[in-house]
């Protein structure tokens, strides 16, 4: 007999883990099972080993809900077992023939059923979850599942069986101890952040870069505003708003073109921030808007002012006084300003650099009841649009 139980509890030890989903599709196919054998009349001829098989498929789905596939591939072999004997018995089940005999020779008969135990374990079949194998009461007959590291895991699903799990909220299933969740080096024991990565200069914690400058805060001297690692992680200043940040400016309080930021002497313009100002103004034909040959010198220099700085984007826009009608006055300014427009392309100027308005005699800056007034008021200003 303990040669019996010892072969017992190595096959089930050794058997193969299946696949809940598995378990599930044999657990629905043995129910069909049972339900054919009850139509055979099992509840009648094999009453014992129907009930069995009803317990034993009921158990397997219980095991697989708490999570124990090795328990649920024993209770679903038992199961499997159960239902073939109540099939076979049902088979040969028929309306018992009953003979009436004469009154003097009936002997009453008293019916008594063994209560049998197969697997010796002191639990009749008929209570025992696991009939064909012992196990105890508490665990209603049926083998305990092996934990030898006692951490609640059984040892068939437990992937570290020798050590127990350190149950510490991180990957607690698999039963194999953390002691550095993040892997970041430092023991969970000395880790600030143990679920998070971070230096032993920070306790273990990440460190964080709030501004996004990708600066971490514990080094940046602005850890709220974006900045450069050059700039300590603060934003970069352009006192002169030449587009050069004032660190590799040579000389931040004045405007002037990359790559040192210092002006450039232009005899017919000047560049500020807002606009390139001419010395004297583009010339056209009369009530036309061809730009004459005298301004030709200083468009060049106003197409060098933008090579000198090649991000410069600028408005070209023309203004005239209030001689003649409005609508004419705004299509000639706008003309004009396309003209100028046109001649800096002919000089290498990228078109997507340029823009032309016309505002004819909508933004005066004298007033056009003198002629000096209008002089000044027909003009074309060269307005700077962006630096980057």
């Amino acid at each position: 007999m303990k040669r019996r139980r010892f072969l017992l509890v190595a096959a089930l030890a050794a058997s193969a883990c299946v696949s809940a989903g598995k378990l599930r599709e044999n657990a629905s196919v043995i129910r069909q099972d049972i339900d054919k054998a009850k139509k055979s009349g099992a509840a009648r001829c094999a009453p014992k080993e129907l009930a069995l098989a009803e317990a034993n498929v009921a158990f397997t789905e219980e095991e697989l809900a708490y999570g124990n596939p090795g328990r649920a591939q024993e209770h679903v072999e038992a199961a499997e077992k159960n239902v073939k004997e109540a099939l076979r018995f049902s088979k040969t089940c028929a309306p018992t023939q009953v003979v009436i005999a004469k009154p003097e020779e009936v002997k009453k008969k008293i019916v008594e059923i063994a209560k049998t135990d197969r697997d010796g374990d002191g639990i009749p079949d008929v209570d025992d979850a696991c009939p064909d194998l012992p196990g105890p009461p508490e665990n209603r007959g049926c083998p305990l599942v092996k934990d030898s590291d006692g951490d609640g895991i059984p040892d068939d699903i437990d992937r570290c069986p020798l050590d127990p799990e350190d149950k510490d909220g991180f990957q607690d299933e698999d039963g194999c101890p953390d002691p550095d969740n993040d892997g970041d080096g430092i023991v969970d024991k000395l880790d600030a952040c143990p679920n998070d990565p971070g230096p032993l200069e920070n306790q273990g914690c990440p460190v964080m870069d709030r501004d996004g400058d990708g600066v971490p805060d514990d080094q940046d001297k602005c850890p709220d505003q974006p900045g450069p690692k050059e700039n300590q992680g603060c934003p970069d200043v352009d006192t002169d708003g030449d587009g050069i940040p004032d660190r590799l400016d040579k000389c931040p309080l004045q405007f002037g073109p990359p790559p040192d930021g210092c002006p450039k002497k232009y005899t017919l313009v000047e560049v500020k921030r807002e606009k390139i100002e001419i010395k004297q103004q583009v010339h056209f034909a009369t009530n036309k808007f061809r730009v004459l040959p005298d301004s030709f010198p200083l468009l060049n220099q106003v197409a060098q002012v933008l090579v000198d700085f090649p991000k410069m984007r600028i408005s070209i826009e023309g203004h005239t006084d209030n001689v003649g009608g409005e609508k004419a006055n705004l299509k000639l300014s706008q003309r004009r300003a396309e003209a100028v427009r046109d001649y800096l392309v002919s000089r290498g100027t990228s078109p997507a650099r340029l823009e032309a308005a016309g505002f004819g005699p909508t933004r005066p800056l004298a007033s056009n009841k003198t002629a000096k007034g209008k002089a000044k008021n027909r003009r074309t200003e060269f307005r700077v649009v962006a630096l980057e």
